[in-house]
């Protein structure tokens, strides 16, 4: 039998070959006989359908990152406290009131309870455990450092859900106050600017200007709107077939970091991600360059991306991440010259880990100063909105009322 595996030496380099085998357990024995730390073990030709029937058996994706962080950090606490692997999987799996995720982690507890290793009971759900997670707790197996490992899987985890939350929470004022500001325009123009014509036409007035234009636009929204809907939603599709083409997502994400205020806030926002990346596994004692390879998952920006890119391109070639960083306009110089310093003095993972917490903490700040910016100028709109309606009402009624 062929299998595909992915495994760690003892000194943290990353190994991807093929073996023949009698049997998975005979090919995991002699990777483990070599002094190999098995990240991922599958039969070439079964492996796609493995995971295709596990998905199916479990229900799909079983997992959310609440699940993932609460697990991560039930490991590392169980295993700070000297627990061995299996009894923490069976303390885990009695607990789990989500029963896709206890199938989850029974099936990770029967593969180590048969002499596989952790992460590569993990490998076998790269649906679930992404290969930095896998890559992290390979390295943790192969320097003893299992707890340690799994306490920055934790805060790794929580990080990202707490970034996510904020970036949610700041996005959830501004849009309800800009669907209440599309309701009260569609009562405005749809009802009660129609019910004023007919009072104003039954006493035969002379509307302003001003009044002039609200009717004719009530009258052409309410003529109109199912086209100006059919218009929006036609919109909707054609732009998301057009984000669909590499070519084109990469210019809008060009124009997206150019954009003021928002540009910077979303180049730091992932920068600061890759960086968490960067820090938790360098600090696992995983290879810069499988690091910096594992951190473009967590890229969401094309040229960010290709940033990425250029620093692989660099340290493979000898050169320096921190000069690569100086070199681009999406990197602060001041994040730049902090992770060269680090490099230079041979403490490159405990510089990105410092230079990410101060991200996190300087865009946590950002994001709420964006959402007041968004609240007020979402508030005047609304503001102008009744004005301008209330302006153009009221001066006919004025003239009746003088006259």
């Amino acid at each position: 039998m062929q299998f595909l595996y992915e495994a760690m030496t003892g000194d943290g380099r990353t190994v991807h070959e093929n073996l023949e085998a009698a049997s998975h357990r005979e090919a995991a024995e002699t990777l483990r006989g070599k002094g190999l730390y098995i990240m991922r073990l599958e039969e070439t030709h079964a492996a796609p359908r493995r995971a295709a029937a596990d998905r199916a058996k479990l229900g799909g994706r079983g997992a959310k990152t609440s699940d993932l962080v609460i697990f991560t950090r039930q490991m590392k606490m169980l295993l700070e406290s000297g627990s061995a692997v299996v009894p923490a999987l069976v303390a885990i799996e009695q607990q789990l009131a989500k029963p896709a995720f206890r199938a989850i982690v029974r099936q990770i507890r029967e593969h180590v309870e048969q002499g596989g290793s952790l992460s590569e009971a993990f490998g076998q759900r790269p649906d679930i455990f992404k290969p930095v997670f896998c890559s992290m707790v390979a390295a943790g197996e192969a320097t003893g450092t299992l707890s340690e490992a799994f306490a920055r899987l934790a805060q790794l985890a929580q990080q990202q859900q707490q970034v996510r939350r904020q970036l949610v929470g700041a996005m959830i004022y501004p849009l309800v106050l800009l669907l209440l500001t599309s309701g009260l325009a569609g009562v405005l123009f749809g009802f009660v600017i129609p019910r004023f014509r007919q009072l104003f036409e039954s006493l035969n007035m002379t509307m302003p200007f001003a009044t002039q234009v609200m009717f004719e636009i009530s009258d052409k929204l309410r003529a109109y709107w199912p086209v100006g809907l059919g218009g929006v939603i036609g919109l909707g599709v054609a732009g998301y077939l057009m984000f669909r083409s590499r070519h084109v997502r990469e210019k809008l994400d060009v124009l997206v970091l150019r954009a003021p205020v928002v540009g910077r806030l979303i180049a730091r926002v992932i920068m600061a991600r890759v960086l968490r990346v960067w820090a938790a596994m360098l600090r696992s004692h995983v290879p810069l360059l499988e690091t910096i390879e594992y951190s473009k998952a967590a890229v969401t920006n094309a040229a960010l991306l290709r940033l990425v890119n250029q620093v692989q391109e660099s340290v493979s070639s000898g050169g320096r991440v921190g000069r690569v960083l100086g070199d681009s306009p999406l990197v602060e110089p001041v994040v730049a010259s902090a992770i060269s310093t680090g490099e230079e003095n041979g403490r490159l993972g405990e510089a990105v880990e410092f230079v990410s917490s101060w991200m996190d903490d300087d865009n946590s700040q950002l994001i709420s100063a964006a959402a007041r910016l968004a609240e007020p100028a979402l508030l005047a709109f609304m503001g102008l909105i009744v004005a301008a309606a209330a302006m153009a009402l009221f001066i006919p009624l004025f003239d009746i009322a003088a006259g």
